[in-house]
């Protein structure tokens, strides 16, 4: 990807790879890599929104953002679910 490109680019795409590695679409399901995933989209995804005035973007934002809650809750359940030996 270019450097012209990444601005208008990246976030969208980061947006959907989150969601192919938070759903397993693809690829192996990977609850990290779909959190680094939306976690960048949605800094991108604000650039383009805030900084940039393009509010056609704002749904996407918001959908980097649900996903990370997503994200989160799933982890939360992974560690409930575990049985720790300290």
């Amino acid at each position: 990807m270019t450097e012209e490109a990444e601005p208008i680019c990246a976030g969208p795409i980061y947006l959907r790879i989150g969601k192919m590695f938070f759903y397993g679409y693809g690829t192996d399901k990977d609850l990290r890599m779909a959190m680094t995933c939306y976690q960048k989209a949605e800094n991108l995804l604000y650039a383009m929104v805030v900084d940039d005035g393009n509010y056609m973007y704002k749904k996407s934002l918001e959908g980097a953002i649900d996903g990370q809650e997503k994200v989160r809750a799933e982890l939360a359940k992974e560690i409930t679910d575990r049985t720790f030996d300290f």
